[in-house]
């Protein structure tokens, strides 16, 4: 008997650490997404120019924040893959990972930070115990760079 509610405990909690991981990868493709989406205003400011080619040659060089993200479509674009994956159910069963919930987005024009929530529901549900599902949540930032380059300018320097 002693075994058996081992078992069922084990599993219990081996359900839980497989929906906290399905949620971490859900809130990741969420960041990841919403990322993806480029403010051309603030990219394009500082265009490029005979005069910021020479003073990033032979000055400091260029400090570079990263790339520019548009917060509004990127929160769009992140809340619209959560509420996919909601609806296709992920790679874990839909009966295990209840309704993933965006509980916070944080967007600073370069990084993206998003904590989600969802319930798990136990494959067991012991009587003594009475627990019938978890809250679980991830926390998950993200920011886009550039790839490291030597070509400046159309200039291929190594």
């Amino acid at each position: 008997m002693l075994t058996l509610i081992t078992l069922i405990i084990l599993t219990d909690i081996s359900s839980i650490y497989i929906a906290k991981r399905a949620l971490t990868q859900a809130t990741e493709a969420a960041a990841q997404r919403g990322v993806k989406n480029l403010d051309l205003e603030k990219y394009y400011t500082r265009e490029y120019n005979a005069n910021r080619f020479v003073v990033n040659l032979f000055g400091n060089g260029e400090q570079d924040p990263g790339i520019p993200i548009d917060c509004e479509k990127g929160q769009t674009d992140s809340i619209g893959t959560l509420r996919d994956w909601n609806l296709l159910g992920g790679p874990v069963s839909r009966k295990n990972l209840r309704q993933i919930k965006v509980e916070e987005f944080q967007c600073d024009g370069y990084e993206i930070g998003i904590r989600s929530s969802a319930k798990v529901a136990l494959p067991f549900v012991l009587p003594f115990i009475g627990i019938e599902d978890v809250d679980i949540s991830s926390r998950v930032g993200t920011f886009a760079e550039r790839k490291t380059t030597t070509n400046y300018y159309g200039l291929n320097l190594g």
